[in-house]
């Protein structure tokens, strides 16, 4: 039986590498963004030195990939810090209007959910 317990442990290990919610933030430099982003990702677009936007993929599950613009002279901009270990941080929270309706902050990489509307 003990050898059972051990391949549980690694399996249940791997598994939750696959659905860690902890995001960890990958520059980019340009305007475009890749074409596939991974559930664990956060991309800041970065173009001539400047913050561009951040994309990831809602973390409802849904499937769409959010981009927040980062230009301070958006009409809607978000700030994105990221701590030493790449962990994005981004205020003010994100609210979808349309879709799955999520709302959620992103603090140190982690999703806090302020509930769902509608």
């Amino acid at each position: 039986m003990i050898w059972l317990a051990r391949i549980w442990a690694a399996v249940r290990k791997v598994v939750s590498r696959w659905f860690e919610t902890e995001l960890r933030t990958y520059r980019v430099e340009g305007d475009t963004l890749p074409k596939y982003i991974r559930p664990n990702q956060l991309i800041h677009l970065v173009d001539d030195g400047e913050s561009w936007s951040a994309a990831f993929m809602c973390p409802c599950g849904c499937g769409d990939v959010l981009e927040v613009a980062l230009i301070k002279d958006a009409r809607q901009s978000w700030t994105l810090s990221v701590d030493t270990e790449n962990r994005p941080t981004l205020h003010p929270s994100i609210w979808r209007t349309t879709g799955c309706r999520s709302h959620f902050w992103i603090r140190k990489g982690h999703i806090h959910w302020c509930g769902k509307t509608g």
